[in-house]
């Protein structure tokens, strides 16, 4: 059994990493030089630029006040709270951030694996969140638990892949190399390990 002092600082360091890649995601929004990593030209296309900002943006916010929605006490104590928040996450992510991370995979550096990659992240990502959000206005409060913890699976993505594209590099993979893998690992073994946990929370036999 955990004790209060684990949990404490398993929330803190999950909260840390979790607003901390959101404050990064947001100084891109403010760095012109950013778009250097686009080889193909297509930084200098409005449309694609207009969706960057709404990608980072709205990712950022659904980062950085998502992972609220999953501490207990928080939830018990702040339920109206608990219900804004979790309006501000589906709009972040169902209006904003999910269409434009689809437009942007298109356009992927690293060809078709990175925009299969990419682009079935963004489709899983709206899907998750919209069965989260009808779901819970359905009154199912069970299958709602169930879709937000996918759905913000697959927002940790964002924490994932800034852990694990460094550490590719630095054990001598290429950058290619190490972001076409990264275009399926920094979200595919997050939902493994949301279907571990569903299956611990809902499914087991002590459950």
């Amino acid at each position: 059994m955990k004790t209060l002092p684990i949990i404490k600082f398993r929330n803190g360091f999950y909260g840390f990493l979790c607003v901390g890649v959101a404050l990064y995601a947001l100084s891109h929004l403010f760095r012109e030089d950013f778009y250097s990593f686009k080889t193909n030209g297509i930084a200098e296309v409005l449309t694609w630029r207009v969706a960057f900002h709404m990608h980072f943006l709205g990712g950022a916010i659904a980062l950085g006040i998502g992972w609220l929605q999953f501490l207990k006490n928080f939830r018990s104590k702040h339920l109206s709270l608990h219900k804004k928040i979790g309006y501000i996450y589906v709009i972040a992510i169902v209006l904003c951030s999910s269409p434009a991370a689809f437009y942007m995979a298109l356009y992927a550096n690293g060809g078709f694996n990175n925009v299969m990659g990419f682009g079935m992240m963004a489709i899983c990502w709206f899907g998750f969140t919209v069965m989260a959000f009808v779901s819970v206005r359905k009154g199912n409060i069970t299958a709602h638990e169930r879709w937000m913890i996918r759905s913000f699976a697959v927002t940790l993505g964002a924490v994932t892949l800034r852990l694990f594209m460094p550490l590719m590099i630095i054990m001598g993979i290429s950058e290619l190399e190490a972001y076409q893998t990264i275009a399926w690992f920094c979200w595919v073994p997050n939902l493994f390990v949301a279907e571990w946990i569903i299956q611990r929370k809902y499914l087991s036999p002590a459950s």
